[in-house]
């Protein structure tokens, strides 16, 4: 996915740019999108001469992207599932299957979130040249 954007700052080696909302339209995901920010994190591997003002293009690779949004998404709905399995073992009540099902969606997002604690810089768009 390849994106102009506008570089907001430059400091200290961190680039923060940002994109105009109209750029959003577009995008699939906007209805469920809570992202009021319209600024974010850019890298610069290339060590091009940016400053605030300047326009930029960033890229992030189509799959990367899908992977992000399985490991937010697709991940805790998945899990949903051996939640509600493994719960039916111990009880054969709806609302400890219902529990256990809830439990297993917030162990999909624990998961989701330390994976990106770790590896948070392999999904940050890189700039890869000054438009």
């Amino acid at each position: 996915m390849r994106k102009e954007v506008t570089i907001q700052q430059n400091e200290d080696g961190t680039i923060t740019a940002g994109c105009d909302r109209n750029a959003c339209e577009g995008c699939k995901g906007s209805f469920f999108c809570t992202s009021k920010k319209t600024t974010f994190e850019v890298l610069n591997p290339e060590n091009i001469e940016l400053k605030a003002g300047d326009k930029a293009e960033i890229d992030m690779p189509s799959s990367k992207t899908l992977f992000s949004v399985f490991m937010s998404l697709g991940l805790p709905l998945i899990m949903f599932l051996p939640g509600y399995f493994i719960a039916s073992l111990f009880s054969e009540s709806d609302g400890i299957r219902l529990i256990g099902a809830i439990i297993g969606v917030a162990i999909g997002f624990a998961i989701a979130a330390v994976y990106f604690h770790f590896r948070k810089r392999e999904y940050i768009p890189r700039i890869i040249r000054k438009c």
